[in-house]
């Protein structure tokens, strides 16, 4: 065949010319989209996930300020702080909170995953045979680990995007002869890098590839190499000397960057790197016998294009030496399995081709089979979908985890009830937490907007920790504790020297593990008395003997088995032995006005009252008084009565004696 007949023959085909194929593509886009669009919303507008403030306030900062530094973010990536900063910048409302852009932002990166679904398929068509490519795509998407991350606007979406399509570029431009393809590719790993360093592993594979052309059109291949390479490097030099990419050695969390390179470990490479992420996709057993079909692959190597097969398998084993030499899986704590993202696409790639092995075997044995007389159009259908209904029964297991994820994203998280619940019923003041609660009230690291304060003591701590006076003298007034520790040992929250004033139980409908409410001083007296639905559980009172013209301070401590229709304020009377009233102060029961009686609905629920400071007359005589309580409506003067008819509660005797007394 004449060199310029055989060019257009390579340039042919670049994409899937099968109807098929792209309604099977976009019947699994459908298919991401379910599982990772429901939920896309999870937490908010609380931020579960720490690293998406992190990004949202260095756009802020780069806005307010011109510089990341404050938050020591200048020298991440700056992918994903431009992205944050065009919407903040554009986008977002003059007054409003820059976590209003999370949820656009959460869209914007499920796209981007979206995405990269494309492009696995189109690189698994490549690989072998088209169906190569949609089972590829279907045994990403239905990965749990994948679809947990799917919900956050983080930049892994974005490198798994541009590595691959670097990748799929390289390729194309260099099977096909299409230069400007391997053009592409090299900026698409421009973008990967920029969204996260570690990209610059796959770098030499995007910039090189031209070279397997090197025998047949020599020159060419060696300019279009060259010119990747220049366009690199003066990339490099912006990343490297311009931007202060080499400042990331330390940032107040974790490290971004290494300064050393380790010789690869075994334990780091397998133990940490691959066997997790093997186990991401298919359980050992699954794996041995995918080894197996690989192999198989021999037999039918010319339906294999191997070229690609190899640079797949070479851009997934420098990913893991790379990860192992930098050990930056060391530094994602808690999460080894955040920095393999590309990995995992390029496995779920070599996954789907030793699979097709199945569909060589299947069309072959098929086609020996002459007396079924089956067309070969037909034996491939009836092959094709017997290796389609195999994986996906294969795969069911991995879907029922991710649809229960997805299921779980789009549940209510009640931080945000815990938030309202805070700023609108208790006093400010310092609290204590453990484990996912510490970020509830931060309104930088948690986007609390509420009116009101609730700093959180210094570092994460158990309640147990210390005794309960010294948290006092610490200035700590509140503790906010997993739910599932009172189940497991009710005597670890100090019940004789604490409140509870709210539980909200381990309940599997609600996104969060449940969490418990204390107050850490005790009620002073415990009291019993009923005003229509709502009870006296008891009282603080600062003296019961006072003088002319002092304060009487005290609260309640309320509990309703139901709210009331209308809004009730509390009355407090000093009565003397006749009943008058010598003094009274009279508002609204708890510390804010933004909860009313008409939201007491939950009877488990200890409603800390508002501290009252009642000021006796300078001329009062001395002598034996009431403090009494009750609740009115403040528009009709309508009070609320006990079953014996009476319409208020004692809170205590008061004794006033002469400013001569002793």
């Amino acid at each position: 065949m004449p060199a310029d007949q055989d060019d257009t023959a390579m340039q042919a085909h670049i994409l899937p010319r099968e109807k098929w194929w792209w309604l099977g593509l976009a019947l699994l886009l459908t298919l991401a989209g379910w599982l990772y669009l429901r939920g896309y919303n999870v937490s908010l507008p609380f931020f579960a996930h720490i690293d998406e403030p992190h990004h949202l306030l260095a756009a802020q900062h780069e806005i307010d300020t011109g510089t990341a530094r404050p938050v020591g973010h200048e020298a991440y990536p700056p992918g994903m702080r431009m992205l944050n900063y065009v919407l903040l910048k554009h986008l977002k409302p003059a007054d409003a909170h820059y976590g209003t852009m999370l949820p656009a932002l959460r869209l914007i990166t499920i796209t981007a995953w979206l995405l990269a679904v494309l492009v696995i398929a189109l690189l698994g068509a490549l690989l072998a045979h088209p169906l190569t490519g949609l089972m590829a795509a279907v045994i990403w998407i239905v990965n749990p680990w994948v679809v947990e991350r799917a919900h956050w606007a983080l930049p892994d979406a974005y490198l798994t995007l541009f590595t691959l399509l670097s990748l799929w570029l390289a390729l194309i431009g260099s099977l096909k002869n299409q230069p400007r393809y391997s053009t592409a590719a090299v900026y698409s790993i421009m973008l990967a890098i920029v969204f996260k360093y570690t990209a610059l592993i796959l770098a030499p594979l995007a910039l090189l590839l031209p070279l397997i052309n090197v025998r047949r059109r020599h020159k060419a291949a060696w300019q279009q190499t060259l010119g990747n390479c220049v366009r690199f490097s003066v990339f490099l030099f912006w990343l490297l000397l311009l931007y202060p990419t080499l400042e990331a050695t330390q940032v107040p969390h974790f490290p971004v960057t290494e300064n050393r390179l380790f010789a690869p470990q075994l334990d780091v490479l397998t133990v940490q790197s691959l066997q997790p992420l093997l186990l991401t996709f298919q359980p050992v057993s699954s794996w041995i016998v995918v080894g197996a079909l690989g192999l198989l692959l021999l037999r039918y190597r010319k339906s294999v294009n191997w070229v690609a097969t190899i640079c797949l398998s070479a851009a997934l084993i420098a990913w893991l030496l790379g990860i192992s030499m930098l050990r930056l899986e060391r530094s994602a704590a808690g999460d080894p399995l955040r920095q393999l993202f590309a990995a995992g696409a390029l496995l779920s790639l070599l996954y789907a081709l030793a699979v097709t092995a199945l569909y060589y075997a299947g069309l072959e044995a098929l086609t020996r089979v002459a007396a079924l007389g089956l067309s070969p159009r037909h034996s491939s259908q009836l092959v094709a979908g017997l290796v389609v209904l195999g994986l996906g029964v294969n795969l069911q297991p991995s879907f029922i985890a991710s649809d229960g994820l997805a299921r779980y994203y789009s549940l209510h998280d009640r931080r945000n009830d815990l938030r309202l619940y805070m700023d609108a019923s208790v006093e400010p003041g310092m609290y204590v937490s453990l484990g996912e609660n510490h970020k509830i009230f931060e309104r930088t690291w948690g986007g609390y907007t509420g009116i009101h304060e609730f700093p959180r003591y210094r570092t994460m701590a158990l309640l147990t920790s210390k005794p309960i006076e010294e948290w006092r003298n610490l200035g700590v007034t509140y503790a906010i504790m997993p739910h599932k520790l009172l189940q497991d040992d009710p005597e670890v929250y100090y019940p004789e020297e604490t409140v509870t004033l709210k539980v909200y139980p381990v309940d599997p409908n609600y996104v969060d593990t449940g969490m418990v409410v204390l107050r850490l001083y005790p009620m002073q007296y415990i009291a019993d008395d009923r005003l229509g639905p709502i009870r006296l559980v008891g009282y603080d009172l600062n003296t019961t003997q006072l003088q002319p013209g002092d304060n009487i301070v005290f609260r309640h401590y309320w509990q309703a088995n139901q709210a009331t229709d209308t809004i009730h304020h509390v009355y407090n009377h000093l009565l003397d032995e006749g009943g008058n009233i010598v003094a009274q102060v009279d508002y609204v029961p708890l510390w804010d006005d933004r909860r009313p009686t008409t939201t007491w609905d939950d009877p488990d629920e200890i409603m800390l009252g508002r501290e009252f400071v009642l000021t006796l007359p300078k001329n009062l005589q001395p002598g034996a008084y009431q403090l009494v309580s009750g609740l009115y409506d403040p528009i009709t003067g309508q009070r609320l009565f006990n079953d014996d008819g009476a319409d208020r509660v004692r809170i205590g005797r008061i004794e006033i004696i002469s400013a001569n007394d002793d």
